[in-house]
């Protein structure tokens, strides 16, 4: 990947993040927090795919599809907002990464604390050893102590 495509990239997400928070008037979208992931651009700069994640994930299918059809507006705000001579066709598309590393933060943080209630539990002090060990004297048996 080239620094350029790197550049037009960060420069699309800020783009089409902020056209989105000005918000769109298909009802679709109406009532759903859309964020802008990542962008993808293809290496001649003509296509950028576009992830989004989408809240509440149960309108994510009607939200994505207001989106698709929202595009050409979408486009014609980022066009207006950024110095490029040719803005990429967006589309976008569902982050599931996203998705997944969230379900595996889970996973290891149900994991973690399976760990650490199972040693908590196999770590029960013993009440005998520690009163022998407070209150046993500090001195060897084989040497005579005084009185």
């Amino acid at each position: 990947m080239t620094q350029r495509q790197k550049q037009v990239e960060s420069l699309l997400q800020r783009a089409v993040a902020s056209a989105l928070q000005r918000g769109l008037a298909d009802p679709r979208l109406q009532g759903v927090l859309v964020s802008v992931t990542r962008v993808d651009v293809s290496p001649d700069l003509r296509n950028a795919k576009t992830f989004v994640s989408i809240t509440p994930e149960k309108y994510e299918s009607r939200a994505i599809h207001g989106l698709k059809d929202a595009t050409m507006h979408i486009q014609q705000q980022v066009k207006k907002n950024v110095a490029l001579r040719s803005v990429p066709h967006l589309r976008f598309e569902i982050d599931h990464d996203l998705k997944k590393q969230a379900a595996i933060l889970e996973a290891i943080d149900q994991g973690m604390k399976r760990t650490e209630a199972s040693s908590a539990s196999t770590e029960q002090p013993n009440p005998e050893a520690a009163e022998h060990s407070d209150n046993a004297p500090d001195t060897d048996p084989t040497t005579p102590q005084e009185n």
